[in-house]
């Protein structure tokens, strides 16, 4: 049996007991790491945080595994395995120091509890004989693991201080002064330590260095942080000079005087309390060493469940030492259902009494809180002020004194309060959410079905007060599959019923914040508990100022007031100025309160339409789309430009996708809403090469328009959806909707669409390498755009044209219509259309052998691509680029700019760009003579080439059997390889 210890250096010994050498840094760190957490996991981000505390390379996962497969195999650990969120070592309590001094402790305490004495003083010495040291000595285990180090030190003084508090009282002063000397010299500051040395001192004839330690104890306190000793030690330095016989050692059971009453009041510690490293480690350092005046203050808000209670009590547990002369504690009962929150006097009674305060029956709140504060000043207390009201409420609670620290936690933002440092609580991350759900469920259960528990840890928002409902749930149904909690939490209609168990419930932790406004004098109040339910109506991922105002039908600047109340009250969240975002949870509970109002979301819907469609007007200038749009393109402030258009569709992005959603799935709102949104997207899409986006909005578009029974609005669903399949190099699929378009704009009469239609179907049948029928296809959808007078579509037909005729090699055909579409374009201020004809240019250049005229016409199309933001459109100039570099025997600035291309076409999923990208570093590789580099791209290249199923995978199959080395003779592809140099109607 392998044993490990780690309260010192780490230290492990074989089956043999003989010391297993372990020399090497990272292999050392993260079995020290996984040893400080044993038989809990360990993330992987803490554990690459420590091994790589500057930045965990890319392959860090990788090289983590690595690691852990070493440890495993060298020590023969059959406890370390993976277990989510990282892994996790299996220890015997015996076989880990650690471990073993807990348990001891454990030990004592019951022995404690039971009236041995004796017996428990014993098994605390045998608990603190365990360490050798500081834990880990040596080793840097990252930021993550301090808070862990910082209770095992915690755990330690508490022990020592119980040991000593035990052999005092037993009369066994004299072998104690070592210990307790090394202890004080290490904390030089806590004074409980140095209150049982002094005693000890005494008791050993030593009165003198007794009451030297206290001199030297008081300078520090003085000097370090502007405070004097506590009551306790005052008393006890009194006690020494006058020789009290008080302190003399028991003669049976008697034990030492400590003066004034010291209450513990605080709730008993949460033991499954999981992650907040941050929010603690700041607390403590203010709330324990602070020398400012009045009283240190550590306010917690947060919205109800997010654990702002268990914190604190954490929190309060971990700095008793601090504060020798007792803890105070109440519930304030703020946010608690059917109680009214707790007057001022009443608490200031209850701490009076628990203080010793004699004649504290005061008859208002000014004298009991005169009298609390003489109560307190110069005693060393902690006040934990739970669950508050309101700053009217915690007032006249607060101490006056620097000795004095106050924990407060409360729903609002109490920002009215003095000297307050604010910590502001949200869900929990989700590896620390995963943590808290192993921790209550059992490890065991959560390993066994890690998708099952990610599920749960997602339906409950990873929001604390559900998860401990969830975990409580499967800890009382141990034959439970976590999966069947999570099937039953994935009905949003019963999720909120679903979270409750015994007395705790989300629901009812969320209807004390609304009643409170919904009951308020206020008619501010009152405003925004009409306003709730409202806001959580749509499916957004947030609302913007103005989106919320259009919901709420009130001008902005009341909208503003409304959502900064509901904000306070921890209904509404502002990440950032102007945005407002709500939990799942939460959403789920303001449907629940009220009746739905589609009106509301009506009004949203076309102020979300009018805006796209306002964006859209500015992305392809002059295009006859809008005009066709009806009502639902009306209204919406303009943009002042396009890079105001764009910064505003990318930061609606997700809402405008979640609402063509929940109108494809809502019988009840008018399906042109979704079908006119999907339209109004069209430009961003197609700009910005957000594929999987544009087939997923028209999916849905054509769908809400086969249920309201509208053909044209379906079929400029299923044109839009060929455009994006052709992008996406789904040809087949493209020829389809494209035909069913074609099909439905016929019958309607609809010229503009089936010249639309002709058009998208001329440039996949080019990119199928089906020229003639492509060049048919668009002289058709031409002719049609003339005759219509569309000056827009005819540059659109024309450039395509010239893409194509360029393929046939009918080089001064392509030219002129190409010529023919730029001055359109320029015209019109089309910018992204004139950079795919100025691509298509130089491609005719290019073909033709003018390499300069080519070049110049690459890079005047680059800038463009680059200023707009399309990032495909930048990928296949920068291919052509580089080709022409390769062309002239740059090979380094072919690979720079094939490289960025490369990146960026594989980072919008732009399947055919990439392997077009791909088929040139080949070429790149293979003239630089690096035959391995070149077969590896064009194999990629062929693979992308065959799933699309296009001419070029035969070039790029003909180029791999080739034991020539390709020289600039390289070959040209004979199709164009870039959808995003045409254009669509």
């Amino acid at each position: 049996m392998v044993t490990f210890r780690i309260l010192g250096p780490l230290e492990v010994d074989g089956a043999e007991g003989r010391p297993v050498p372990l020399t090497a840094t990272k292999p050392r760190t993260l079995l020290g790491l996984l040893l400080l957490h044993a038989n809990r996991p360990v993330g992987v981000s803490t554990l690459s945080e420590a091994l790589w505390p500057l930045k965990p390379p890319r392959t860090a996962a990788g090289a983590l595994r690595t690691h852990v497969s070493n440890l495993r195999t060298s020590l023969r650990l059959t406890g370390l395995t993976a277990r989510p969120p990282g892994y996790q070592i299996d220890v015997d309590p015996y076989d880990l120091d650690m471990l073993l001094f807990d348990r001891l402790a454990g030990e004592g305490h019951r022995a404690a509890a039971r009236g041995d004495l004796s017996g428990a003083a014993d098994r605390w010495e045998r608990a603190l004989s365990q360490w050798r040291g500081r834990p880990l000595d040596g080793l840097e285990v990252g930021a993550a693991a301090e808070s862990t180090l910082a209770d095992l030190a915690e755990r330690r003084l508490t022990v020592l201080e119980h040991w000593a508090q035990a052999r005092l009282a037993l009369g066994g002063h004299a072998g104690m002064l070592p210990a307790l000397a090394a202890a004080a010299t290490e904390q030089p500051l806590r004074e409980r330590l140095h209150e049982m040395a002094m005693l000890a001192l005494y008791r050993s004839g030593r009165q003198a260095e007794a009451l030297e330690m206290f001199r030297q104890l008081r300078r520090r306190l003085v000097a370090d942080l502007g405070v004097e000793p506590g009551h306790a030690l005052q008393r006890l330095q009194r006690q020494i000079l006058s020789a009290d016989p008080a302190l003399d050692p028991p003669g049976g059971t008697a034990t030492v005087s400590t003066g004034p009453p010291a209450p513990r009041q605080l709730p008993p510690d949460i033991a499954a309390f999981t992650g907040r490293h941050r929010e603690v480690t700041s607390a403590r350092a203010r709330l324990a060493a602070s020398p400012l005046r009045p009283a240190p203050l550590v306010a917690i808000d947060g919205p109800g469940g997010v654990g702002k209670s268990a914190l604190a009590v954490y929190l309060a547990h971990r700095l008793t030492h601090h504060f020798p002369d007792g803890q105070l504690y109440v519930d304030l009962q703020g946010a608690t259902a059917g109680l009214r929150p707790l007057p001022p006097l009443e608490v200031l009674g209850r701490f009076l009494r628990a203080l010793g305060v004699r004649g504290s029956d005061v008859a208002t709140v000014d004298e009991a809180s005169a009298a609390f504060r003489d109560a307190t000043a110069g005693r060393r207390l902690l006040v934990l002020l739970d669950n508050a009201h309101d700053a009217e409420q915690v007032r006249p609670l607060l101490p006056a004194g620097a000795r004095t620290a106050v924990l407060l936690t409360s729903r609002p933002v109490l920002s009215t309060l003095d000297n307050a440092a604010h910590v502001h609580l949200d869900v929990l991350p989700p590896a620390e959410a995963m943590l808290l759900l192993s921790r209550l469920a059992g490890a065991d259960r959560v390993a066994a079905d890690p998708g099952g528990a990610q599920r749960v840890a997602t339906w409950c928002g990873c929001l604390p007060l559900a998860l401990r409902i969830a975990g409580a749930r499967l800890a009382a149904r141990p034959t439970w599959p976590v999966r069947e909690l999570a099937d039953r939490l994935s009905d949003t209609r019963r999720r909120l019923d679903e979270l409750r168990f015994g007395e705790l419930g989300v629901r009812s932790s969320f209807q004390v914040s609304y009643e409170l406004l919904r009951d308020g004098v206020e008619a501010e109040d009152r405003a925004a508990a009409r306003a709730f339910p409202l806001i959580t109506l749509p499916d957004a991922a947030d609302l913007s100022l103005p989106a919320a105002a259009a919901l709420l039908d009130v001008p902005p600047a009341e909208a503003e007031r409304i959502l900064d109340r509901l904000v306070d009250c921890q209904l509404l969240a502002s990440p950032a100025p102007g945005r407002f975002r709500l939990h799942d949870l939460l959403r789920l509970f303001g449907r629940s309160v009220t009746t739905s109002d589609d009106g509301a979301l009506v009004r949203l819907l076309r102020w979300y339409t009018a805006r796209a469609w306002q964006a859209y007007r500015l992305l392809r200038p002059a295009d006859g789309r809008p005009s066709t749009a009806g009502e639902w393109a009306e209204g919406g402030t303009p943009f002042p430009d396009v890079d105001s258009a764009l910064d505003w569709l990318e930061a609606e992005r997700a809402n405008l996708l979640a609402a063509v959603h929940q109108v494809a799935r809502t019988p009840a709102l008018p399906a042109a809403a979704a079908t006119s949104l999907a339209r109004a997207l069209f430009a961003f899409f197609h700009v910005r090469g957000y594929l999987n986006d544009w087939v997923e909005v028209n999916e849905l578009a054509r769908a809400a328009a086969r249920r309201a029974g509208d053909p044209i609005a379906e079929a400029h669903a299923s044109r839009d959806l060929g455009a994006a399949f052709e992008v996406r190099g789904e040809y087949p699929k493209a020829l389809d909707c494209l035909r069913e378009a074609l099909d439905r704009y016929a019958a309607a009469g609809d010229r503009a669409g089936e010249a639309a239609c002709l058009n998208g179907l001329g440039t996949v049948f080019d990119s199928l390498g089906r020229h003639a029928e492509a060049a048919g296809c668009l002289e058709r959808s031409l002719a049609i755009v003339r005759d219509l007078g569309d000056r827009h579509g005819q540059a659109i037909s024309l450039n395509n044209l010239g893409d194509v005729y360029c393929g046939l090699g009918a080089y001064d055909r392509a030219e002129a219509s190409l010529r023919e579409a730029l001055t359109i374009f320029r015209g019109n201020g089309n910018r992204r259309s004139q950079a795919a004809a100025l691509h298509n240019l130089a491609q005719v250049y290019d073909r033709r052998g003018s390499l300069p005229a080519a070049q110049s016409c690459y890079e005047e199309s680059y800038a463009m691509f680059l200023d707009l933001g399309v990032s495909v459109g930048q990928a296949t100039v920068l291919t052509r680029l580089g080709r022409l570099h390769r062309l002239r025997g740059r090979h380094a600035e072919a690979l720079d700019r094939l490289g960025t291309a490369l990146e960026l076409a594989e980072k919008v999923d732009e399947r055919r760009s990439a392997a077009a990208c791909l088929r040139e570093l080949g070429a790149t590789h293979a003239e630089m003579g690096d035959a391995a580099a070149a077969r590896a791209a064009w194999e990629r290249a062929l693979a992308i080439f065959d799933a699309l199923d296009v001419p070029e995978a035969g070039e790029v199959r003909a180029l791999l059997r080739s034991t020539v080395t390709p020289s600039r003779g390289v070959p040209q592809s004979s199709s164009p390889q870039d959808p995003h140099a045409r254009n669509a109607i």
